[in-house]
């Protein structure tokens, strides 16, 4: 029998998304960005294992959803350290559009949006830790996933990397929404699916439904105590 998770959503004034992992099915599409990028610009063609091994160990250590530190990491490891970050991202920016294009949405995730959007009166927020740019590119018809829904038209509120002063596990991008909405944590639903950012919305007061993704494997169990609700798929949400 399949496991299902029954949620009232009449119970939370306002109801918030993160992005990645989330409603995109974008985590592999970045490790295959890091594949690209160190055999740009250090000529290594990398395993994607040891890439996604050597990720979750900085990411680990820095405790952040900034990418910098992994960034300057990669630097040391495959180069002479000596590159600078404007340096490594302009190349990010180089290579990234390539991989957009190729970003669908996670399975179902559209349609619970929709249905959220039509049954309940709620006000509905993103908090990613992804840039501007990024959502208003998965906005357009240029993106699978904007050809589906416009994120800049369907969210009340977004709130981005380019926002914030502290990345998850700081809740800032979540207590930015919760607090322009003026909305008690016990009345908040939030969506999520890595630990740094069930954290950064537990720490909050949110009520938390973690979308286990294959990509944050390492951290599952520790996912699994923190959360309120787990699903690993959005036809396991019952509303």
């Amino acid at each position: 029998m399949k496991k299902t998770v029954q949620i009232d959503f009449s119970k939370y004034k306002l109801v918030i998304f993160d992005f990645d992992g989330v409603i995109a099915d974008s985590l592999m599409s970045y490790r295959e960005l890091d594949q690209q990028l160190i055999q740009e610009l250090y000529g290594v063609r990398e395993d994607m294992q040891e890439i996604i091994k050597f990720r979750d160990k900085i990411k680990n250590k820095t405790k952040s959803d900034s990418d910098d530190e992994y960034y300057m990491a990669l630097d040391k490891k495959y180069g002479d350290g000596k590159k600078s970050l404007p340096e490594i991202y302009a190349k990010v920016f180089e290579i990234f559009p390539m991989i957009q294009s190729q970003i669908k949405p996670k399975t179902g995730v559209i349609r619970v949006m929709k249905k959220i959007r039509e049954k309940f009166n709620c006000k509905i927020g993103l908090a990613t830790s992804s840039e501007r740019r990024e959502i208003d590119f998965f906005s357009s018809n240029n993106s699978s996933i904007g050809r589906e829904i416009n994120l800049n038209d369907y969210f009340d509120r977004i709130v981005t990397f380019d926002d914030v002063k502290k990345p998850k596990p700081d809740p800032e991008v979540y207590q930015q929404i919760i607090d322009f909405y003026a909305v008690p944590p016990k009345e908040v639903l939030v969506f999520e699916d890595s630990l740094l950012g069930i954290t950064a919305a537990k720490t909050t007061g949110a009520t938390v439904i973690a979308i286990e993704d294959i990509h944050n494997g390492q951290d599952l169990n520790q996912i699994r105590n923190l959360a309120d609700f787990c699903i690993t798929g959005w036809d396991e949400l019952v509303f």
